[in-house]
């Protein structure tokens, strides 16, 4: 028995591409489809930023792009206070030693005897 495609489904396929097509370009930068889909409710405009926001943000943004070549002199510290650090650093590595040391003492004591229950 041969199977029936009725004529409505192409038609109703190609209504649901157009409906798609326009909600999608509801979501585009240009004017093409946006007017409608922002007619119909299907986009939305950017709402203007809060006081509060526009106050915290500086009017021009310092940044660099990404993959530019642009470069920006950075403050770098002087060698003595990486020095500094270091030394830092390795005292508290040893004074973690020294307590690991001690944990490690500590923990190589004994256990203590089981208790003896008196018998009766």
């Amino acid at each position: 028995m041969p199977i029936e495609t009725p004529a409505k489904k192409p038609l109703v396929t190609a209504v649901l591409l157009a409906v798609a097509g326009m909600a999608l370009a509801g979501c585009g930068a240009s004017e093409g489809f946006k007017g409608v889909a922002e007619a119909a409710g299907m986009a939305t405009t950017p709402q203007e930023s809060k006081g509060f926001v526009r106050e915290a943000r500086p009017a021009e943004l310092e940044y660099i792009p990404v993959g530019s070549s642009i470069a920006r002199d950075a403050p770098r510290k002087p060698v003595g206070d990486y020095k500094a650090i270091e030394a830092e650093l390795e005292a508290k590595r040893s004074a973690n030693e020294a307590a690991g040391n001690t944990a490690k003492a500590l923990g190589a004591t004994p256990p203590p005897a089981p208790a003896v229950i008196p018998q009766d």
